[in-house]
């Protein structure tokens, strides 16, 4: 409002990231994304017109909170695009899943903690699932893991495991043992340097799975693969790019921030906030389920 009682920008932007915030009993670090939106959703009813709105990552660490804050976008009729910068980022090598394609599978292997870059990894995931036959029907289950239950559980998934290491390959971070420095990683290799290792397997509503491996020793940045029916694997990486380049480098955010200024100029988000809503239920049921000691949630 620039001091006064009126909204006196063309566009809001929400990265409530940066500070110093408590941590609830299931690890989620309380950032004031909700808090900030709603202060946001005040002026705009004071004032009588609303503008375009960009929250970075997830919506919430609560699902109420996710869903009121789409709900007000709808009802004062702003665009609202969120999410992360994985879905726009350049690809190594530049594909595309084909629209209305026969996929049956997605894989993201990727870096990061629990409630912060498992958003990533969804993203990464669902912004080539999305474009299957149908698109998107939802989930269906979604069950977390540690540790060695992940490898366990791997071993009755052929496919799985099969784009676990085309992801892999994919790679231009992924560590490799120090007497076989240009080996291609082992299973015993990737269990070995995948310390804290953290899955989520996810069961789509259509019979659509995917998986998101967080495997932390291992690698240091974020890879792609997905099977078709015909069983042919498409695979690439999202280059950000990597650590340590990426506290460097001012390339880092520049597909986002080129979406953010799109949505705000054009009055229209390139993709809906719904997009994120899901990614945000994902990360929430995966975090919960860990919370829950592993369990599968419907």
């Amino acid at each position: 409002t620039l001091g006064g009682n009126h909204l006196d920008v063309d566009g809001v932007i929400i990265i409530a990231e940066h500070g110093d915030y408590p941590i609830n009993a299931k690890g989620q670090k309380q950032y004031p994304r909700y808090r900030f939106f709603k202060e946001v959703i005040q002026v705009f009813e004071q004032s009588g017109r609303s503008v375009p709105v960009f929250n970075d990552k997830h919506y919430s660490t609560d699902w109420d909170e996710c869903t009121a804050m789409v709900a007000d976008s709808h009802r004062l009729s702003f665009p609202l695009l969120a999410g992360s910068s994985l879905p726009v980022t350049w690809r190594i090598p530049s594909v595309e899943m084909p629209w209305n394609s026969d996929l049956k599978e997605s894989v993201c292997v990727c870096y990061g903690g629990v409630d912060s870059y498992d958003i990533h990894g969804l993203e990464t995931a669902q912004c080539m699932s999305e474009r299957r036959h149908g698109g998107e029907s939802g989930v269906r289950t979604v069950h977390a893991m540690r540790g060695d239950g992940i490898w366990e559980h791997l071993a009755s998934q052929p496919s799985t495991h099969e784009l676990l290491m085309a992801a892999l390959s994919r790679s231009h971070q992924c560590r490799t043992p120090a007497d076989r420095p240009w080996s291609p990683p082992t299973m015993d290799w990737i269990k070995e340097a995948s310390t804290g290792a953290v899955a989520y397997w996810i069961e789509h509503l259509d019979g659509f799975r995917t998986t998101l491996f967080m495997l932390n020793g291992l690698v240091q940045d974020f890879t792609y693969a997905g099977m078709l029916a015909s069983g042919k694997v498409l695979s690439c990486q999202m280059h950000l790019p990597m650590p340590p380049a990426h506290t460097t480098t001012a390339d880092f955010f520049n597909p986002l921030s080129r979406r953010i200024e799109e949505t705000i100029v054009n009055q229209l988000a390139p993709y809906p906030p719904e997009r994120t809503l899901l990614t945000s239920r994902m990360t929430l049921f995966g975090v919960e389920s860990l919370y829950r000691g592993e369990v599968k949630l419907n």
